[in-house]
């Protein structure tokens, strides 16, 4: 799928068709803005022929890296962030960036909500012909906010996640402490994998923005470096909160596993007194088990009686000696 806006003289024209698209390239005051969902062969062709981006870039943009990076070239910067979703399980999709003097493109292979809200947040700009994204209308005088609007659209999408991790979190904690169920273990290992995962994106991003942050790159104006730190601290405060969550979780375990002990200490506890007041019935009928001829055999009946109420008494009688040590 093909959209495209055009930032010029504080307007925003939207053009859904590439060749009339390329044609505002032309002028340096034009900002474009060329988003590709799940890119026709032609369409990559068009980056190839009309931007003469670089073979590997083309390829990294059409195979999936799994790994956030920054490449400068002659011409342009070739950036890839990555859009994170959370359904108990964390999944990513990669977001590629042309990143040039008066041109954003960003490549993805399916829907990525940060770019869909953007493009309505654009689309409403533009039936109220205004050309601001950060406050200031200097949006047709540079492409790096257009580049700052695109990554802050897609950290922002973090914040929700977190607070999402975070609440599975508190809700794991009351499931330990509680004993309500003997698979939170397995739980604590998928969230502990969940926040893994999402933190070596957030980290290996915090470098990448930190790097725009310092204008290392071209085409970032010296003032709109304060934008991308802002970004930069968003992005440092969920690498903090996705620590801590990383660190309880080695607690949680510890936890889990005193409560497991001490729920196998008391089954124990309580299988050995049954043992212990089975001993004298263990011992009553060894004895008259024996293949001997006991005096109370010849009792009838009353033998029988006997040998149950000897039993029931010394069993009672070791019962109260145990209550007595508060053994149980």
């Amino acid at each position: 799928m093909f959209n495209s806006f055009i930032f010029t003289s504080g307007k925003i024209l939207k053009k859904e068709n590439s060749k009339e698209t390329l044609k505002y390239l032309k002028k340096d005051n034009n900002i474009v803005w060329i988003d590709l969902e799940d890119p026709t062969e032609a369409e990559i062709d068009m980056l190839i022929d009309e931007f003469d981006f670089h073979q590997l870039s083309i390829e990294d943009a059409i195979f999936p890296q799994n790994h956030p990076k920054i490449e400068e070239f002659e011409n342009y910067v070739f950036i890839t962030l990555y859009g994170i979703c959370y359904d108990d399980v964390i999944t990513y999709q990669e977001l590629n960036i042309f990143f040039g003097r008066n041109y954003v493109i960003t490549l993805h292979e399916n829907k990525l909500n940060s770019i869909t809200k953007l493009i309505n947040r654009v689309n409403r700009m533009r039936e109220k012909e205004t050309g601001s994204l950060t406050g200031t209308n200097d949006i047709s005088k540079g492409s790096d906010i257009l580049l700052y609007a695109i990554i802050d659209s897609l950290i922002n999408d973090y914040f929700p996640i977190t607070e999402k991790l975070d609440d599975r979190m508190e809700a794991l904690e009351n499931k330990v402490l509680e004993e309500k169920s003997e698979e939170i273990l397995d739980d604590l290992f998928k969230q502990k994998k969940n926040i893994l995962i999402f933190r070596k994106f957030v980290s290996l991003e915090m470098q990448l923005i930190n790097k725009l942050c310092r204008a290392e790159v071209d085409f970032i104006r010296e003032k709109t470096k304060i934008y991308f730190r802002d970004i930069y601290d968003h992005i440092s405060r969920i690498n903090e909160d996705l620590e801590i969550l990383r660190e309880v979780i080695p607690s949680f375990i510890e936890s889990y596993w005193s409560m497991y002990s001490k729920k196998l200490n008391h089954s124990i506890h309580r299988l050995t007194i049954l043992a212990t007041i089975a001993i004298p019935l263990m011992i009553i009928t060894s004895y008259y088990g024996m293949n001997l001829e006991l005096p109370e055999f010849k009792w009838g009946i009353f033998g029988m009686f006997f040998m149950w109420a000897l039993s029931f008494v010394f069993s009672f009688v070791l019962f109260l000696l145990l209550k007595l040590k508060k053994w149980i």
